[in-house]
């Protein structure tokens, strides 16, 4: 599945903006305040979907706005096409949590109700739709239970349910949408943060060091994947160390086992004694012969080791990444657009770039050109729908002969852009 085109409405600074992919590569180049980390977040939303709640209840706040999205998903040269209502709340760290989505599907290019737009509340089927998840959705004692309301209501909703072609498209759908990364531009920029060890239980951190989205969530995921060791792994570790980029000379997990226990006290004063078996993980990073702690890494060694290790590892069919060259300098950064671009062929990426290095390195055709304008909001335009023909057909002949875009950025080429 890919994204073809996204439009949102109403939210941050896009008033109305719309926009077509490329199926590989797309990136959104703008000066600062022009939205192009709004058009990241708006996009995140489709990942927020998948676990937007079933219920109408509370939906209403003075502290909650609603935007509305239209979007083009394809899948096999076939068409699936999304609009509706978003309701989400922005915390105080400018992320969006979703409360409710009101979303229409329309199959027509499958041959699914093809003159109707269905209303299909699709956070359900991001989980296993068994008609046990569905009897038990069906019993909900929630009056404004949307799935209950649907399946007892919409006759053609009843039709998709039992169809269980029809929920393993549906479940196509909302994997693709809960797959959807996005990696910020600060995301991996303090390496301070990172603990100097990780405490598991059973492979999972105690409630004292779970990760969060970050720094500590990198090094859990890159020691998982160092513990197994498969063929993605060992590509990760020859992409940064001496046999690639030569970031690192090795990186390493000690493992210390920390046996504990503790008394369950039952009724009538029985006891139990629950043994617990933990783990003190230890990571180290080989650099120059020096042994260093995730914390000790500078920022863009930090960064370019986790933004590589997704960018290679992670399984989404559309990830999003925000300024990959903040913190990096020239050298790193040529391999990771490289990395970038090579991925891009096995799964859809966007990307922000302040950067004329990165603009160096990409086509034309790889551009959406975002600007802010009164009235209108934040609009994204493809390059060659920005300049008239014989504009565009000058720039194709000075990238030919003589320079590159970021040169062509840097006089003006692009307006205010």
């Amino acid at each position: 599945m890919q994204l073809k085109s996204f439009e949102i409405k109403s939210y941050r600074s896009c008033i109305r903006t719309k926009f077509l992919l490329q199926d590989q590569l797309t990136s959104l180049i703008g000066i600062n305040g022009a939205g192009k980390s709004n058009i990241l977040s708006a996009m995140t939303l489709l990942r927020k979907l998948c676990s937007a709640r079933l219920s109408m209840r509370d939906m209403v706040s003075s502290s909650r706005s609603e935007c509305h999205i239209t979007a083009t998903i394809e899948d096999q040269n076939k068409s699936i096409f999304i609009r509706g209502a978003v309701i989400y709340e922005t915390d105080e760290r400018n992320y969006d949590d979703v409360y409710y989505s009101d979303l229409k599907f329309n199959f027509r290019d499958f041959g699914y109700f093809p003159r109707k737009w269905l209303r299909i509340p699709i956070q359900f089927f991001g989980r296993p739709a068994t008609s046990t998840s569905i009897a038990e959705s069906e019993q909900d004692t929630r009056g404004t239970d949307i799935l209950r309301y649907l399946v007892a209501r919409d006759e053609d909703f009843k039709l998709i349910i039992k169809s269980k072609k029809i929920r393993e498209f549906l479940s196509d759908v909302a994997g693709f949408f809960d797959g959807i990364k996005y990696y910020s531009a600060s995301q991996f920029s303090d390496p301070s943060r990172c603990p100097v060890s990780i405490e598991l239980e059973e492979d999972r951190p105690v409630r004292k060091y779970r990760p969060s989205t970050g720094h500590d969530q990198f090094i859990l995921d890159l020691y998982k994947s160092w513990k197994v060791n498969d063929t993605q792994y060992k590509r990760y570790l020859n992409t940064v160390g001496n046999n690639g980029i030569g970031l690192v000379d090795a990186i390493d997990f000690r493992n210390l086992e920390m046996p504990s226990s503790y008394y369950k006290v039952q009724a009538g004063g029985k006891t139990e004694k629950i043994e617990r078996n933990k783990l003190l993980v230890v990571p180290t990073f080989t650099i120059c012969n020096t042994q260093l702690s995730p914390n000790q890494l500078s920022e863009g060694t930090f960064k370019t080791l986790a933004l590589v290790f997704y960018i290679l590892t992670d399984d989404s069919k559309l990830l999003l990444i925000e300024e990959p060259e903040v913190c990096v300098h020239h050298g790193l950064l040529n391999s990771i657009i490289s990395l970038i671009k090579t991925q891009s062929k096995k799964k859809q990426i966007v990307m922000s770039t302040h950067s004329d290095f990165v603009l160096d390195h990409l086509d034309p055709e790889n551009l959406l050109l975002v600007k802010w304008v009164p009235a209108k909001g934040t609009i994204a335009t493809p390059l060659d729908k920005s300049m008239s023909k014989n504009e565009y057909e000058a720039l194709r002949l000075y990238l030919k002969e003589s320079g590159n875009l970021g040169e062509y950025w840097k006089e003006g080429g692009f307006g205010n852009g």
